[in-house]
């Protein structure tokens, strides 16, 4: 049998790892269809660098590797939103609404972001997400402005819901996630979700769906860790840079002294002439 990636190289060889990887995935009736987007970056990061390069592009050898990747897919119920668990929909902070949806959801979940008086998009896939195009960028500042950058007040919780006009009978496509956002823990439209119980035997799919979320949301948790760390690091030293607020809270520092040395006074632990002396130098010490 002739070795169909003998001669290939360059593009020729990264368009028949492309073309290769779609035929596995869709004989692999029980796995995550990829989209083409998905599929590309699969070869481009994983398939293509490996066999640019080598001597001979072994058939086995390639078809090993997909069926690796293939294997390592989430089931094809991912898709469905009623496999989803909700801890993982749940309490997602404003900003953080689109590294959500790009990095933790599955690349074909059809998902809606409700802010309600400060916007809603349309039902869309997240196969074909865009931040912009779909209106969330535009959602997202407009909530910024309410709640004047704290985070604290605003957030998301995803809801799974019935589409309009569809049967409630469990299969994946009548149904989406619609992302309801919550301002001082009340909800600004229905959180209501669908009323359906999956049947007990699908119980090792949900699980093996939660094991595949777990670790995307571990990985998403990590990086706004990071990025909270940066974000800390960089204020920190914007105070030590900026004179004003460094005198600031200096300044805040010695009222805060002045008023512990009135408690100490007021319970007769220091006289009054210790309470002036004491008051007197932290005076001095202002910018």
């Amino acid at each position: 049998m002739a070795n169909k990636y003998s001669n290939l190289r360059g593009i020729k060889l990264y368009n028949a790892l492309l073309k290769e990887l779609g035929e596995a995935n869709k004989k692999a009736k029980n796995s995550q269809r990829l989209s083409a987007s998905q599929r590309r970056k699969i070869v481009s990061e994983e398939l293509y660098p490996k066999f640019k390069n080598a001597p001979r592009v072994l058939v086995g050898q390639v078809n090993k590797d997909i069926r690796g990747i293939i294997k390592g897919l989430p089931p094809i119920e991912i898709c469905n939103p009623l496999y989803l668990s909700e801890a993982y929909l749940s309490f997602v902070e404003y900003y953080e609404i689109n590294n959500h949806i790009m990095r933790v959801l599955p690349e074909c979940l059809d998902v809606r972001v409700n802010g309600g008086q400060y916007g809603v998009t349309k039902i869309f896939n997240t196969s074909n997400y865009s931040y912009y195009s779909d209106g969330v960028q535009k959602i997202i500042e407009n909530i910024r402005k309410e709640v004047n950058n704290n985070s604290g007040r605003a957030y998301f919780s995803g809801i799974v819901k019935l589409k309009p006009r569809r049967k409630n009978n469990g299969e994946g496509q009548n149904y989406f996630v619609d992302y309801v956002l919550y301002l001082n823990d009340e909800a600004i439209d229905s959180d209501d979700g669908v009323d359906y119980s999956l049947p007990k035997r699908e119980g090792k799919k949900v699980e093996k769906v939660k094991d595949f979320l777990v670790e995307k949301f571990k990985i998403l948790e990590k990086e706004k860790k990071k990025r909270k760390r940066q974000a800390k690091k960089k204020r920190d030293e914007a105070k030590k840079q900026d004179p004003k607020e460094q005198k600031r809270i200096t300044n805040q520092a010695i009222q805060n002294a002045i008023a512990s040395l009135r408690l100490l006074l007021k319970n007769k632990i220091i006289t009054k002439d210790e309470f002036e002396r004491q008051k007197r130098d932290l005076i001095s010490r202002k910018k």
